[in-house]
């Protein structure tokens, strides 16, 4: 996993200090030991810097790092035994299993924002 320092995030990324400074207040990224950054912080940065875009703050993105923290206690229930396992092969099952229910609860999130959204339009 490559580490990235706070200059190469901010290039990488293409955001201002500013913006760096809010997803930090607000949680959404947060630097390892050492005051590095791994390298998904560069892809929340520009993610967050899109949807500012369409005028979605720092601040309203903290409901969606609070949810994301609830999810992972739920599917470290489900991981963390695996993980824990001396068998050979543990840590890549492990890996396997959080890319698996990931994506499964990106599809399951997609799907109840539409559907709210489209209860909306109908309501």
């Amino acid at each position: 996993m490559s580490r990235l320092t706070h200059e190469q995030l901010l290039a990488e990324a293409e955001i201002d200090e500013a913006l760096l400074s809010e997803l930090v207040q607000y949680g959404l990224i947060r630097p390892a030991a050492g005051g590095f950054y791994d390298a998904d912080a560069a892809t929340i940065a520009k993610t967050a810097a899109a949807m500012g875009a369409f005028g979605i703050e720092p601040r309203h993105l903290r409901a969606l790092r609070v949810s994301a923290d609830r999810e992972v206690g739920l599917l470290e229930q489900v991981v963390a035994p695996v993980y824990r396992s001396r068998d050979e092969g543990a840590r890549e099952r492990g890996d396997e299993l959080v890319r698996e229910l990931a994506a499964l609860s990106v599809t399951l999130h997609t799907l109840l924002v539409k559907a709210g959204i489209r209860g909306m339009s109908h309501g």
